[in-house]
């Protein structure tokens, strides 16, 4: 049967089977009717009821996960505090009504996924999965496999049913089938109008066999559509392409895009197609699904692997809580009350405190993130890019030529090489070689793997997650026992639990010290690792009692100097600080006592912060005399002087560590390669799209291209045959071209070093001669004779057109109703007068407004022309000229003036208005603000808080600008170290910083500029200060130009009540070296105050009265009013102009 024949059977079995055409539950759109609205509501109302019908399952979880939730294991042992420890286990302590509620959550968010995946077993959804984007091309496998006659009525049916549930609702789709052949519904994406849906449901039904399944192709066309954000793979059959060769071929299309890749295995009982399928969703990081039409079942999905996870995960948490509700766990101890339960949890054998530790085998030591990068890091690897790009890289080439007397650069080919900034900041000129850049992105991407196991590594078990990784063959463990930890002794027993069984077995010796005011050693010298050890150490600690402050000076000392059995034995090699607070002593004395031992005896100091949430019982817990943040910042420095690592474990997980910062570093190094390579790869994609069509191949639908020798000219006509009057003319004309280029030989000399003197042409044969006159005054009429081969001479004239009037006329000025967000200057270059082209004196400059004089030979004076008395006279800069403008276009100027002059005034009112009076516009969509806090500041930092509060909420909020705020006196304090999102909560805490800040010390503006352009990316730099530096004005100016260079930075400045003349040039100087703007907070107040009322304004204008801005010190409100006062002085000029022709004309009628 062939592939018509199958498609018209197709067809008539689904027309018999209703599915061909309107069917009585879907409409086209086309019909408006009552019932048909109402169909269109209730469509509408669905959508709105299940938010999962536009989102994956990945979104969806990341506001439904038990994490997200604070449903998780980790969550739950928050929820539970522990009373002191006593010797026979730890005991308990959670509301019974806390518990049923945290169960209760539990079974209703099992219910929320078994709700989901029934959803996702629903409809197109069962057998294609959830579409995402919104642009979407559908790929579909039209081989003989996939469109035989058993599964082609199926698979037309389920493409129906996919266009009715999900792609309907997409604002853009691609329609594509692949066989052996591509074919493509449109030329590219189209709307989802109902037009459009009835020509896919046409062309899902002429669907038929079409031999082989070439994907490789179909990726390759669908791929190249520019907007495209989604891709939906349907494949039913073995491809004929390899899968190594199809999932290379997608990821070098997709290099520098942004798009979702989900793959449908429809049908596919070849191994090779399921595996296909998986391995095109793992190589773009998207998603697959694998349904079978003969089971009508779905096999497998990304989106239910992620929903049984979650549900494994909530069971196991419901298993803890019955095991420990129920009291069946071996010598667990239950006691229920009226309101609480008490019960120790020793969920099994090993969790018990008296139970032997479950002690891993010997292994290897492990490494730091740091020695791990030097063997497996990019430039371990040697992949960096600039070491890729370095053979095809090569700088720009500068000369001097003494012949032109200058400096000459050298150029490349645009399309050979691509301008590429250098890690040093030069440019360099690169060879693209695509090949190459795609083979090390792939090493690329397998480096960035490896570092995402590194990571999952890291957090793979308990111990590394609390104590990173120990390295050291012998370690000594120092933990704080001291009294603000008593209501976390569970969860630091838990962590030396894992730290024993986990890590310690691979060690060479340890050794365990508690500290609380008074310090304790478990053995005096280091003792070998042995089961028996690590047992008598656990047991050890479980008799600690929590008392005392923190004495951690007291135990650094025992660790590193100890009694002379210690000095005896060998010295340990890293020392790990178990701890939850800051020593008692001074943090200097500590610091510098650590660096000093650390740096003579090679031990190595890393410190491991613990915070833990607080307890529920009704006393409150001892609070900390610290933040958590300086806390951390405290014990960082105190790792930084040991020479070691730092490390922050909280009950949620890992809040910052040296061995994960490292990584995710290279990461991010990482990302940025892959970046610029995608860079580079559209750049040179773009200069290949933009060259001219190659000879002999045709773009699709043009016409046939010409060949090389007749493309872009026609054939010549052979020249006619002279006659005897013609030849002497051609000879005599050869003789004049001899001897003119012989004169030119003896005095031509070279225009450039590569200049070469262009040899002779010979005149080989009778053309119409050109002329080389390419400017100048128009040519006037001009006679050409010619003899025919009779004898008789013809003649031919050679006119030109008469030279354009150059009068120019008014044009009716269009101006916008709504203030752009954008400086006065750029305003200015598309509504300013010369811009719509309103200056009077331009308009009346011509050159036939020039006033002639000539001298009279009687009187031997200059006199005016006969015609002068006819034009009047007016003075333009200084020049007499005649006006040759009408009354009626000077009304017309003065008319379109008058409306410019008005929208100038409300771009100043707007200008004037809430914080932009202030600090002007903020034009950039990233911002850093410097305020300055100094002792100046003092009297006016109340008034500068109130208006950064209304920056905040008005111009950062309202126009989505990222920001960030940092003060700066004699140091400079940030609020956030990087740019964040203008969000409620984060303008909210912005505003709550701001009121915290004081005045005091000096000014020091180079390092808050240091600082600020430190942030990377491209930004506004606004820096608020009412005077000097401490330093130098010429070396902050300087240090400025030099930080900005090469940067999309711009410094703009802000003066705050100051009052020298010279501290406002030195921020205006700023301001202007780095291309931004000055703006001066307090201008003049009477100024402001006739600006402000704009009813005296518009009114004074509208009666023709003098009015005159104000002169203004900010570059923004400068600019406007000298363009406003040019204007009302071109309207000035203009109605005095009209008055005089006015006069004239009523004397000529007199």
């Amino acid at each position: 049967m062939n592939s018509h024949g199958a498609s018209l059977i197709a067809r008539g079995c689904l027309e018999r089977c209703g599915l061909s055409g309107q069917t009585a539950d879907e409409d086209d759109g086309l019909l408006v009717t009552n019932i048909n609205q109402s169909k269109d509501l209730m469509r509408m109302h669905t959508l709105r009821a299940d938010p999962g019908v536009c989102q994956s399952t990945v979104d969806w979880l990341e506001s439904n996960s038990l994490r997200s939730t604070g449903l998780s294991l980790c969550h739950f042992l928050s929820h539970c505090s522990s009373s002191s420890p006593g010797t026979t286990g730890v005991q308990f302590d959670i509301s019974a009504e806390e518990l049923g509620n945290f169960e209760m959550k539990l079974y209703h968010m099992i219910e929320l996924y078994h709700h989901r995946i029934r959803w996702l077993t629903e409809g197109s959804r069962k057998v294609f999965g959830v579409v995402r984007g919104s642009k979407v091309a559908v790929l579909v496998d039209t081989s003989d496999v996939n469109c035989s006659a058993d599964r082609l009525l199926g698979l037309q049916r389920n493409l129906l049913g996919l266009l009715d549930e999900q792609l309907r609702h997409k604002r853009e789709i691609c329609l594509i089938s692949f066989g052996s052949e591509v074919a493509s519904l449109w030329d590219g994406l189209r709307d989802t109008s109902p037009l459009r849906l009835r020509e896919v449901k046409d062309w899902v039904l002429q669907l038929g066999p079409g031999g082989g399944c070439s994907l490789k192709q179909a990726v390759e066309t669908a791929l190249a559509l520019p907007e495209l954000d989604s891709l939906l793979i349907v494949l039913g059959s073995c491809p004929d392409q390899p899968s190594g060769l199809v999932c290379d071929v997608v990821q070098q299309c997709l290099l520098g895009r942004q798009m979702s890749v989900h793959a449908v295995g429809y049908c596919c009982g070849s191994p090779v197609a399921i595996e296909t399928v998986k391995r095109l969703a793992d190589a773009t990081r998207g998603s697959y699904h694998l349904f079978s039409p003969s089971l009508g079942v779905l096999d497998d999905s990304t989106d239910l692997e992620l929903l049984w996870g979650e549900i494994k995960a909530a069971r196991d948490v419901l298993n803890h809580i019955h095991s420990m509700r129920s009291g069946c766990v071996e010598d667990a101890e239950v006691v229920t009350g009226m309101e609480d339960m008490s019960l120790s949890e020793k969920m099994s054998e090993t969790n018990h405190p008296n139970a032997p530790l479950n002690i891993q085998a010997k292994g290897l030591l492990p490494v730091t993130s740091q020695e791990w990068l030097k063997t497996h890091g990019l430039k371990a690897q040697k992949l960096g890019l600039y070491q890729v790009l370095a053979p095809n890289a090569y700088s720009p080439l500068k000369e001097f030529v003494p012949i032109l007397g200058k400096t000459v650069t050298a150029t490349v080919h645009e399309r050979a090489m691509v301008p590429f900034e250098w890690h040093d900041g030069t440019v360099k000129n690169v060879h693209v070689d695509l090949p190459l850049l795609f083979h090390y992105q792939k090493r690329l991407r397998r480096a960035m793997r490896e570092l995402d196991r590194r990571l999952v590594w890291l957090s793979s078990t308990g111990s590394r997650q609390i104590w990173g990784t120990v390295c050291e063959p012998r370690v000594q463990i120092l933990v704080d026992i001291s009294s603000l930890n008593d209501w976390h002794w569970l969860h630091i027993l838990h962590s030396l639990r894992l730290l024993l069984e986990e890590h310690l077995s691979s060690q060479q010796s340890f050794n365990v010290i508690v500290f609380g005011t008074e310090v304790e050693s478990w053995r005096e010298v280091l003792a070998p690792v042995s089961p028996k050890n690590l047992q008598e150490a656990w047991q050890w600690l479980q008799s600690r009692q929590c008392a005392g402050g923190h004495n951690t000076l007291g135990a650094l000392r025992q660790a590193l100097e100890g009694d002379h059995h210690q000095r005896a034995a060998a010295l340990p090699q890293g020392l790990y600080l178990f701890t939850s607070g800051v020593p008692d002593q001074d943090m200097a004395a500590v610091s510098a006592y650590v660096s000093e031992c650390c740096s003579t005896s090679g031990v190595r100091l890393h410190v491991c912060l613990f915070t833990a949430p607080t307890g529920t019982s009704s006393d409150p817990p001892p609070t900390h005399p610290l933040s958590w943040a300086d806390t951390a910042l405290a014990l960082r420095t105190l790792a930084r002087a040991g020479r070691g690592r730092f490390h922050w474990i909280s009950s949620t997980g890992i809040v910052e560590s040296d061995d994960v910062s490292a990584l995710i570093g290279e990461l991010e190094k990482a990302a940025h390669y892959w970046q610029k390579c995608s860079d580079l790869v559209e750049l040179l994609t773009q200069r290949t799209s933009t060259r001219a069509p190659v000879a002999g191949q045709a773009r699709p639908g043009s016409a046939p291209v010409r060949s090389v020798r007749t493309w872009g000219q026609q054939d010549k006509l052979p020249p006619p045959r002279p006659t005897l009057l013609t030849l002497s003319r051609l000879s005599n004309k050869d003789n004049r071209l001899i001897k003119d280029s012989t004169q030119r030989a003896a005095s031509w000399r070279p225009s450039s070093a590569k200049a070469v003197i262009p040899p002779a042409q010979p005149v080989n044969g009778w053309k119409p001669v050109e002329s080389d006159c390419k400017g100048g005054k128009k040519s006037k009429a001009t006679q050409s004779f010619f003899f025919l081969e009779d004898g008789s001479m013809g003649m031919v004239f050679k006119a030109y057109p008469n030279p354009k009037s150059i009068r120019k006329e008014i044009a009716s000025v269009k101006l916008p109703k709504r203030n752009d967000i954008c400086s006065t200057k750029k305003w200015l270059k598309q509504y300013g007068i010369k811009s719509l082209r309103l200056d009077l004196h331009k308009l009346a400059s011509g050159p036939d407004c020039v006033h002639h004089k000539k001298l009279v030979q009687v009187t031997q004076q200059n006199g005016s022309a006969k015609y002068c008395a006819v034009l009047p006279s007016v003075e333009l800069n200084g020049r007499v000229r005649h006006l040759q403008m009408t009354p009626a276009e000077l009304r017309q100027y003065v008319s379109e003036a008058q409306r410019l002059l008005l929208r100038y005034y409300h771009r100043m009112q707007w200008l004037l208005s809430g914080s932009r009076r202030t600090f002007g516009v903020v034009v950039e969509r990233s911002a850093c603000f410097l305020l300055d806090v100094s002792g100046s500041m003092a009297p006016n930092l109340s008034e500068l808080k109130k208006e950064l509060a209304s920056l905040i909420w008005e111009q950062l909020h309202g126009q989505r600008v990222r920001f960030t705020l940092m003060a700066f006196s004699g140091d400079v304090r940030p609020w956030r170290p990087e740019l964040v999102e203008p969000t409620e909560e984060a303008c909210r805490q912005a505003v709550d910083w701001l009121s915290q800040l004081t005045c005091h010390g000096g000014t020091c503006t180079l390092e808050a500029l240091q600082a600020a352009c430190g942030l990377g990316g491209s930004e506004g730099c606004y820096l608020i200060s009412d005077g000097r530096p401490d330093s130098s004005c010429g070396l902050v100016l300087q240090e400025a130009e030099r930080l900005t260079a090469r940067k999309d930075i711009t410094v703009h400045t802000i003066a705050f009540h100051c009052r020298d003349r010279a501290e406002k040039e030195f921020l205006k100087k700023l301001a202007h070296k780095t291309g931004g703007r000055f703006c001066c907070a307090h201008e003049d107040v009477k100024a402001l105050q006739s600006l402000a009322s704009a009813e005296h304004w518009e009114s004074r204008l509208k009666d023709g009265q003098e009015l005159a801005v104000p002169l203004f010190e900010g570059d923004d409100l400068r600019r406007l009013g000298e363009e406003m006062n040019k204007l009302m002085r071109f309207q000035r000029e203009a109605r005095g102009f009209r008055n005089i022709l006015l006069e004239k004309k009523n004397r000529e009628v007199s």
